[in-house]
């Protein structure tokens, strides 16, 4: 039986399950031990109760984001707003620093080092010329 007991002597007592710290049974379907883990992520439980099943969270592991509940998150980044120690493929500063822009153009967090700095465009300029009399 996944479930701890809490309580119970003199009261009723409540049942508690951190659904990340259990595989799945057949005594507990919502339980989630290694589902996030299989994927990068972490899991957190934030109610044990059992009364809030199926509450627990996959959290994507730095430097990307995304979080999904009862289920593996689906983690992007942006590698040129990015930079931290997480990130070795991260662009941001590369081509701002340059005066140019930055082209991430997969947010997937599986396609790393796809992005491309561009040179700006020049702008065109109208000038009018006034005859003198």
């Amino acid at each position: 039986d996944p479930f701890t007991t809490v309580g119970g002597v003199g009261m009723k007592a409540h049942c508690e399950v951190d659904e990340c710290a259990v595989e799945k049974s057949a005594n507990c379907t919502s339980c989630a031990k290694g589902v996030c883990e299989a994927e990068g992520q972490e899991c957190h439980d934030p109610d044990h109760w059992a009364t809030a099943l199926d509450d627990w969270t996959c959290t994507c592991a730095l430097p990307s984001v995304g979080v999904a509940t009862a289920q593996t998150a689906v983690c992007t980044i942006d590698e040129c707003a990015e930079m931290s120690a997480n990130c070795t493929t991260c662009a941001k500063g590369t081509c701002s620093n340059e005066g140019q822009a930055c082209d991430d153009p997969d947010h997937s967090a599986a396609v790393l080092g796809d992005w491309t700095c561009t040179c700006p465009r020049r702008r065109a300029t109208t000038r009018t010329m006034q005859r003198r009399r």
